[in-house]
């Protein structure tokens, strides 16, 4: 299931997964979850640092197709088994933000908020992101890639629903 994103509330996906909640949330809370699901489909995942909670950030390493990207999150609020808000940012190797590796003028942060409803051991996950300090171009670039970053979430949520049917098993 996935809803359509506007321009007002910038990117908005829904997903369920045959998960309880709180297997959903902690696929996110250990960084070998994290490494195991996150990203694109091919990459490796390293993680560099994680400090799962509110103030904390998680900076990783992702490599594929003969290129290496680093991320950063850095934690708003979390609650566990209900609620997830960070920013997301492309980072340096030592953790700095950073412009974009692609040739595009991408927000240096994203507002992401993820939220989890459990009903008959069925989870539904919602993320909603958007740019913060973010120049009108920006925004605009971010808007244009909307149709690239749905799929790219929905791969790596099809890794996650993996991984939990993996835990399940």
């Amino acid at each position: 299931m996935d809803q359509q994103t506007t321009k007002k509330e910038g990117l908005k996906i829904v997903r369920e997964f045959r998960a309880p909640k709180t297997l959903v949330f902690d696929a996110f809370a250990s960084p070998e979850a994290f490494a195991e699901w996150w990203g694109p489909a091919g990459s490796q995942l390293s993680v560099e640092r994680f400090d799962f909670q509110t103030g904390g950030s998680t900076h990783y390493k992702m490599e594929g197709n003969g290129h290496v990207m680093w991320g950063l999150f850095q934690y708003k609020n979390v609650q566990r088994a209900d609620l997830l808000e960070f920013i997301s940012s492309f980072a340096d190797a030592e953790g700095n933000i950073i412009t974009s590796p692609f040739p595009m003028d991408f927000p240096l942060e994203i507002s992401n908020k993820i939220t989890l409803e459990e009903k008959d051991g069925v989870t539904t996950l919602t993320i909603q992101g958007h740019p913060i300090n973010a120049t009108p171009a920006q925004e605009e670039t971010y808007l244009s890639i909307m149709e690239s970053m749905h799929q790219g979430f929905n791969g790596t949520f099809d890794q996650l629903e993996t991984y939990l049917a993996k835990l399940q098993a």
